[in-house]
């Protein structure tokens, strides 16, 4: 399996102004690729591949008139055509999807380019503390709060900018763990006036982080409305509202990181339903909501989570989940305002919600209902964790 490891990077002046000389260098072969690749359209009707522009860009590296394109490693050039190529497929795809509406890959300014990196992790070396590369005066220091596991083989990095500094991302390679025995098990139903209902009857509230942030958002951004378009005052105001929206994102991935880690220690197994959310974001009404529960993030947390400590993550049709009743398994119709579930052929009474974690986890696991009565010393120490 594949994970990304972030850490943050502390360069000294020098290195501050080559790796702004170098992201301004992968910049400009972006645009210079992507003109080549919209001239070559234009005048033959077929396009440059990745694997052409590449082949030119050997042969660039060994023009004596272009002695500059040598000053980098061949390795993060081919990342920039890369991103280019990943672009252009991108742009086909979309374009297949929505009967010809897409937008075209654009040229980037100054702005719009925050990133470099290198395809494989060749022509750079990392000692533990330092990164070494071609163009980068001695060892870039890397803040490494947390250690790369001794087994992992480090495939690739991306270096980014932001409103902070400058940090590294490593993606690594982890040899893929046993699968454990499945004893305990859970299903789980996402929601917007909770986060999640738990199977065993533990609720989960939703934090609501954007929503607690809407003042303080609207003040800044009416901040930065009044500010004259080029003004020093613009850019300050401008990395504020930056510097809030940053906050917003690493509270509410944080706070995911932590259920996500609760829920795949407590159990062996997690099931969860397979929901559309771009589709559901489409919804006039919850779309807000929806986006800052940020439910796609956190199932592709629980995913990849539960494949690291050899879990389980199961995804289950949503179809009906919330109208049959759990216990009987009798249709029960309601519409969204109605919360409770109140079946009139065996008289249970339970939020609607929980009845839908109950079906989520029947529909992997037979005979779910017995299931979550053996879960009952689990699920009070999961609620005594939660409501910490």
């Amino acid at each position: 399996m594949f994970l990304t490891y972030k850490y943050c990077l502390l360069p000294n002046k020098h290195q501050h102004a080559a790796l702004r000389v170098i992201l301004e260098s992968q910049r400009q072969l972006y645009n210079a690729a992507l003109q080549e690749r919209i001239d070559c359209y234009q005048k033959t009707g077929k396009s440059r591949s990745y694997f052409d522009q590449s082949k030119e860009l050997t042969d660039c590296r060994n023009d004596c008139d272009l002695a500059e394109m040598a000053a980098f490693p061949v390795k993060l050039q081919r990342w920039t055509l890369e991103r280019l190529d990943g672009a252009y497929k991108a742009f086909f795809r979309r374009l297949k999807a929505h009967n010809g509406k897409a937008g075209f890959p654009r040229f980037r300014g100054k702005g719009w380019w925050r990133s470099f990196g290198f395809s494989e992790f060749k022509s750079i070396q990392f000692d533990g503390k330092h990164l070494r590369f071609k163009g980068m005066p001695g060892g870039l220091r890397v803040h490494l709060h947390r250690p790369i596991p001794n087994y992992a083989e480090i495939k690739s990095c991306v270096f980014n900018l932001d409103h902070k500094g400058w940090n590294v991302c490593f993606q690594v390679k982890l040899p893929m763990m046993e699968k454990r025995a499945v004893s305990t098990a859970v299903g789980i139903d996402l929601g917007l006036k909770v986060f999640a209902y738990q199977s065993d009857g533990v609720m989960i509230p939703n934090p609501r982080i954007a929503r607690r942030a809407e003042r303080e958002m609207r003040i800044r951004q009416r901040a930065l409305a009044r500010c004259k378009r080029g003004s020093k005052r613009r850019i300050k105001v401008k990395q504020q509202l930056a510097s809030l929206h940053t906050k917003i994102t690493n509270t509410r991935t944080t706070w995911l990181h932590q259920q996500s880690a609760l829920f795949i220690k407590c159990y062996d197994l997690v099931a969860v339903e397979d929901l559309n959310v771009q589709g559901m974001l489409k919804h006039p009404k919850f779309a807000r909501s929806i986006a800052d529960a940020s439910w796609s993030k956190f199932l592709g947390f629980l995913d990849y989570k539960a494949e690291k400590a050899g879990g389980y993550l199961i995804r289950v049709d949503p179809r009906n989940t919330s109208q049959k009743c759990s216990s009987c398994g009798e249709l029960v119709p309601k519409s969204l305002a109605v919360r409770t579930h109140s079946c009139p052929s065996c008289g249970l009474v339970i939020d609607r919600d929980w009845n839908a974690s109950r079906n989520i986890l029947s529909a992997v696991v037979s005979g779910g209902e017995r299931n979550v009565v053996h879960l009952g010393k689990r699920a009070l120490r999961n609620l005594t964790l939660v409501t910490k």
